[in-house]
């Protein structure tokens, strides 16, 4: 029997097109994507911040692979490091009492590097390791649960505070796509706990509680409804009113942690006004709320280790990932304070209980190979001084898309925080402005989740004149959208 199914003993475009379009779905993606003509870029090869595809063009990639490739693309001497650890041991279980060396070096380094950081809040700090980002995000709410579950109320030998198990969340944000993750977004409508039920945070339960997951409008001034602003309130201050008021519209005792991003990543770069964290660390502290920092996308890129840092507050529980391997391998941690061990472990206890064991892993936690290439990457950031450079660079990136996108019509708001770069447009148009700026100029970015940001994050060893040809570049395409006949496209944002 002869198959119709391509094979690729030929990998041409046409053949990896016609493979793809047979058997592969995309994240984020849609059939159309694909087969549209020449609309799949399949890429080949990657050295310092350019890809190649299979038809020899050359990308600036603007996006470091998914916000990833701090270090750039290509990098031998991180490849030599797998390659060495694959061949002395590839794999084994990191489970029970078993580990790996690379794995025990890598939590004590970044157990280390989060007390450098955050202080002595952060001493004695644990480490449960993963392979990525939204995997640490599950990892995080299942520790404040049982966090609380284990917390004797006052001291005393009494159950823990099961109820605590609520989430608030920050609008515009993105924690990944697995169910916990997904269901702190309400944009997404099609996974998660909204997809489960039939409305999300605002509607009641017939016991008029909220639902599990809730959020808040983030606290930047284009994103918060400058309704709920007080008089003499600044946007910092009135949404950490909001998350008081929402922790008690909720009840303080059932709610169990707070989470958010520094920056938000998929969001467009958004920072956050300097007082909101201070605050949001008081009304925590007040009422007993976890606060889970998601700095999967902004560790090692703002211009600190940690994104946190830039607002002088040290949360309760961190979630790394992306950046810490440099997209050379999967790789993920989640950091949090001693105090929560102590507790959710039952540490003090004389004998080992069943309802103590630690009930969550994954396949390839503290995969030694994973471990041994983030241990480069943070040896090289160390000599290279690349937390620095983030930041010094950042500014320079930052500087030169102003003076480029300087009184378009279509750009709203150009904003940065290290090489986390965003563009705020007046119409729902960002994902068009994405493929035209693939399609046309080779440059690689992203078109937020919200349809009217792009986010750019650069490798943090992007030269100054890379950086410029792509911000011409998308001042060329933002310039020519009416006469690329998209005008009709371009609806005016609500806001």
């Amino acid at each position: 029997m002869t198959s119709n199914v391509p094979t690729l003993e030929n990998p041409s475009y046409d053949n990896l097109k016609s493979a793809d379009e047979s058997h592969q779905m995309h994240g984020f993606g849609h059939p159309y994507m694909q087969k549209a003509p020449k609309s799949l870029i399949v890429f080949e090869s990657g050295s310092g911040c350019k890809l190649k595809d299979v038809n020899g063009n050359e990308y600036i990639d603007c996006l470091a692979g998914i916000t990833v490739s701090n270090l750039g693309h290509g990098r031998e001497e991180i490849a030599k490091v797998a390659y060495e650890q694959m061949c002395r041991l590839e794999v084994a279980s990191n489970q029970r009492n078993l580990t790996t060396q690379p794995a025990v070096q890598l939590c004590e380094r970044l157990a280390e590097l989060s007390k450098r950081c955050f202080g002595e809040s952060f001493d004695g700090a644990r480490v449960y390791l993963t392979v990525g980002g939204a995997e640490g995000i599950e990892a995080a709410y299942h520790l404040a649960l049982r966090y609380w579950d284990k917390s004797g109320i006052m001291g005393s030998s009494s159950p823990g505070y099961w109820k605590k198990k609520k989430i608030i969340s920050l609008r515009n944000c993105y924690h990944g796509s697995t169910f916990v993750p997904a269901s702190l977004k309400p944009e997404f409508s099609d996974y998660g706990w909204h997809r489960l039920t039939e409305g999300w945070e605002d509607s009641k339960k017939e016991d008029n509680t909220l639902k599990f997951f809730s959020s808040i409008d983030a606290p930047h001034e284009l994103f918060f409804n400058k309704n709920n602003i007080k008089k003499g309130e600044n946007v910092g201050q009135a949404a950490a009113r909001m998350l008081e008021e929402r922790i008690l519209e909720i009840n303080a005792d059932e709610v169990a942690a707070f989470i958010f991003e520094p920056v938000q990543g998929d969001g467009g770069a958004v920072s956050f006004h300097p007082d909101f964290f201070p605050l949001a660390r008081q009304i925590c502290d007040k009422y007993g709320v976890l606060m889970i920092a998601d700095e999967i996308m902004a560790f090692g890129k703002t211009g600190k280790w940690f994104g946190m840092e830039n607002y002088g507050v040290a949360p309760d529980i961190v979630v790394i990932s992306k950046g810490i391997s440099s997209g050379y391998l999967p790789m993920g941690a989640v950091i949090y304070r001693d105090r929560l061990w102590q507790t959710a472990m039952n540490s003090m206890s004389t004998k080992m209980m069943v309802s103590d064991i630690w009930q969550h892993d994954y396949t390839w936690s503290g995969h030694p190979t994973c471990c041994a290439v983030a241990l480069k990457v943070l040896d090289i950031f160390e000599r290279d001084g690349l937390i620095d450079q983030a930041a010094v660079r950042g500014r320079r990136f930052l500087e030169i898309l102003k003076d480029k996108l300087q009184g378009l019509t279509l750009v709203k708001d150009v904003r940065g925080s290290g090489v986390m770069l965003g563009v705020d447009l007046t119409s729902d148009i960002a994902s068009d402005v994405e493929m035209r700026m693939l399609l046309e100029k080779k440059i690689v970015l992203r078109a937020s989740s919200n349809k009217h940001c792009l986010l750019m994050t650069p490798p943090i060893i992007m030269t100054d004149d890379e950086f410029s040809q792509a911000a011409e570049a998308l001042k060329d395409i933002l310039n020519s959208w009416g006469a690329f006949g998209s005008a009709a496209m371009a609806k005016p944002r609500q806001w």
